[in-house]
């Protein structure tokens, strides 16, 4: 008919070229890998991120996600901010570490430092965890790049780049605890530092920690801080890994790395180590039936220390192996003997009730005896040390302690019963550099005198 049959425009075989999907190859990856991105994945399976868990449930956004944290080792233990758990204190809730890989543990926190803004974590898991690497934050140079990980605004896992831009830098924060307080010789960058990535990582440029993420200037942009790690590692070995703050058992020295070894830095006079004959520059080779390789390995070692319950420890001295035992004391009882002099223990009502109603029946002489209370529990003095407060009042091992007088809101002073070595150190506490009067029982006939508190 002379007309052209008209021909359809061929569809699309396919979607366009600029969104085809294309498999990079091994060179254009290793192009992309840069320097940033190696350190980063050298050290995010080290990060983790911290969060509040309530009834079972981790919350991870908005207030609830608290911050971040860095494994120092293998076994669990996790360096973070002390103001990043320091909110445990108004909850009910606990803690949860979660990886870069979303397996999280729930983690508890064995000891802190307000002064500092640290606190040490330790994972309640089985696993191995990867421990990242540190660095030395004495060689660092003004201008070098660093990066930061972190849980920024509860995003976990994230990443920002900077320099260095100032070394040994002041501030003075308002802390969780209401108080404000300076920390001092401070790393500064530019490298965002958000709420959030308090705990966190600050690495350089070969993914090593260089220091641990703890605050933010408020108002201004581009101004973080982080504590460097060579102060990092002096708290540690010095503050939280000490019996004190690890409220575990007290054992009377200090253990630091030398020369590539755990060895004895101090010992206390008269303390436990002391009298097991561990001397200082003994160099650690076992503790509580495990090798120990370095001073962290001895920390975690002294965990599973308990009262009454023998501690070996095994040393070398003068290339000499030897094994003592060690009868490990609470921090509260190592402070009461070296305010007093006195170690003690308690005496229940089920160990001697006959000693406890004479306590009892001595403790409330001027109230009706058919109403006397019977006493929970009294001290017992095992030793007395020389030279102390105790040996100038003439107390002796085998003495009972029953009170020791308070003041009363009345401004008069009455006696309090004393059932526990906490009772005893916390009223010694209250009268440093003073005395107070004890109401003791010698072979069942009481005594009072004055005791001296030393201070510490």
């Amino acid at each position: 008919s002379g007309w052209a049959t008209a021909q359809a425009d061929p569809k699309p075989t396919g979607v366009p070229s600029l969104l085809r999907g294309m498999q990079p190859d091994l060179e254009e990856l290793d192009m992309r890998r840069t320097p940033v991105v190696r350190a980063v994945e050298r050290a995010r399976d080290s990060v983790v991120s911290i969060y509040i868990a309530r009834d079972g449930k981790t919350l991870a956004h908005g207030i609830d996600g608290q911050g971040s944290g860095v494994v120092i080792d293998e076994a669990g233990l996790v360096i973070t901010n002390w103001h990043v758990v320091a909110a445990l204190e108004q909850t009910h809730g606990g803690l949860v570490a979660r990886f870069h890989n979303g397996k999280s543990y729930p983690a508890e926190v064995l000891s802190s430092s307000p002064e500092h803004d640290l606190a040490l974590l330790q994972l309640r898991t089985d696993d191995r965890v990867k421990a990242i690497v540190a660095g030395d934050s004495d060689s660092l140079m003004v201008g070098e790049t660093v990066i930061a990980i972190g849980n920024a605004q509860g995003n976990s896992d994230s990443v920002t780049v900077g320099v260095l831009s100032s070394r040994n830098r002041s501030i003075r924060v308002r802390t969780p605890d209401g108080q404000t307080r300076a920390y001092e010789g401070l790393l500064q960058t530019d490298a965002a530092i958000n709420q959030g990535n308090s705990g966190g990582a600050l690495l350089d440029i070969t993914g090593k920690l260089i220091g641990i993420n703890n605050a933010m200037a408020v108002g201004v942009e581009n101004i973080g801080y982080a504590i460097p790690i060579a102060t990092v590692r002096r708290v540690f070995d010095e503050v939280l890994v000490s019996s004190e703050n690890l409220a575990s058992v007290w054992l009377g020295l200090r253990v630091t790395d030398q020369g590539g070894a755990p060895v004895v830095a101090q010992i206390a006079p008269m303390g436990p180590a002391y009298r097991a004959g561990i001397q200082r520059g003994d160099r650690i080779v076992r503790a509580g039936g495990r090798d120990v390789r370095n001073a962290l390995d001895y920390a975690r070692a002294t965990l599973r220390a308990e009262i009454g319950t023998p501690f070996e420890i095994g040393v070398v001295r003068e290339n000499e192996p030897l094994e003592v035992e060690v009868a490990p004391m609470s921090p509260t009882a190592w402070e009461l003997m070296r305010r007093t002099g006195l170690e003690v223990t308690q005496v229940t009502a089920q160990q001697d009730r006959e000693l406890l109603e004479a306590a009892s029946l001595e403790l409330y002489s001027d109230a009706n005896r058919r109403r006397v209370q019977l006493l929970p529990a009294v001290l017992r003095i095992e030793r007395v040390h020389p030279d102390s407060p105790a040996a100038a009042l003439g107390l002796r091992a085998g003495d009972v302690l029953v009170a020791a007088s308070v003041p009363t809101m009345f401004g008069r002073w009455a006696y309090r019963p004393l059932v526990s070595v906490d009772d005893f150190a916390m009223i010694a506490r209250d009268r440093t550099g003073g005395s107070l009067n004890l109401l003791v029982l010698r072979d069942r006939e009481a005594l009072e005198g004055p005791i001296t508190v030393e201070r510490l």
